[in-house]
């Protein structure tokens, strides 16, 4: 027992006072996505966005998931659509380069955020693509701004927290902030090192990975969590008269299959299930992501 508070003691000085040192990278690193972006305001707060594709094609607005950003979540996708679309991704409240603002805020507050922004970029009607915690932006965007919407693809998101998973979800988030705010590199190395193993992010990109992960606002990232725990669109989704595709990964260890079903039935949306991916889809998988925006309906067999 005294070994461990000593190896706790030595180990909250060491991160109190020590560097913050990346993990070693193999070979050479580059950059995946190169795309610039560029930021808007909407009221007093500056919104990042990046843009690619054809300017005279049909818009597709992308919306990252918790933790990532509009490049991370998207650098698959974006070069499989941008032959057809003009695409905008947009960096989410608190994340990315958007101010990072730290009032409490809600998931509808952060689609008030992007509608204002795609209202700057000239945007005034799109097929919206939600990742995870972007998939209840998306709806709450449908909600409250529906003349902006022409189609949502919702992949690997929900409608609501079941009540036992808020519980233990917000119970695993106190805890998360309480270490990140003692140290950041811990369960951000599992998370740089999860990515890897499952090769979301290829070896040459592993220091952009870990930049773009050290560089989050750790305490805007719980706050979104949170917000997302709040997070309830079953009274209003299905009324919502709006095309809809839920894209639901099948072995999903984040967002449960069951629950994403729930969500399609409510939204009484079309369904593409993808066999053997997980959470990390737009990542492993884009190709089913393309598929989607693309209009595919329900397959005869799973993808």
């Amino acid at each position: 027992m005294k070994s461990l508070k000593l190896l706790g003691v030595l180990w909250v000085i060491r991160r109190l006072f020590g560097p913050e040192t990346p993990p070693r990278t193999k070979g050479i690193q580059e950059r995946p996505l190169r795309l610039p972006g560029r930021s808007v305001f909407v009221g007093d707060t500056e919104v990042f966005v990046r843009e690619a594709g054809r300017s005279d094609g049909p818009v597709v607005v992308l919306l990252h998931g918790l933790g990532l950003d509009s490049a991370l979540a998207w650098y698959r996708v974006i070069p499989l659509l941008e032959d057809r679309f003009r695409i905008v991704s947009v960096d989410l409240h608190g994340s990315g380069k958007t101010d990072r603002g730290r009032d409490v805020f809600e998931i509808a507050d952060m689609a008030d955020e992007v509608a204002g922004a795609l209202q700057a970029v000239g945007v005034d009607r799109a097929t919206i693509v939600g990742y995870s915690m972007g998939g209840a932006v998306a709806q709450e965007l449908a909600h409250r701004h529906p003349l902006l919407v022409e189609r949502l693809v919702l992949v690997a998101t929900l409608a609501f927290h079941p009540p036992a998973w808020r519980r233990v979800r917000i119970v695993v988030g106190i805890l998360g902030r309480g270490i990140e705010r003692i140290s950041r590199i811990e369960i951000s190395w599992v998370w740089y090192r999860y990515l890897l193993a499952v090769g979301a992010v290829d070896e040459s990109g592993a220091r952009w990975l870990w930049e773009t992960r050290m560089n989050r606002d750790p305490e805007l990232l719980y706050r979104s969590l949170f917000a997302m725990l709040r997070f309830d669109s079953s009274p209003w989704v299905g009324r919502l008269e709006i095309p809809s595709t839920v894209v639901i990964p099948l072995r999903d260890q984040l967002v449960l299959p069951d629950w994403q079903r729930t969500l399609a039935a409510l939204a009484e949306a079309d369904v593409i299930e993808a066999e053997g991916a997980r959470h990390e889809l737009p990542m492993t998988h884009p190709e089913v992501v393309v598929s989607a925006i693309n209009g595919r309906r329900r397959p005869s067999h799973p993808l």
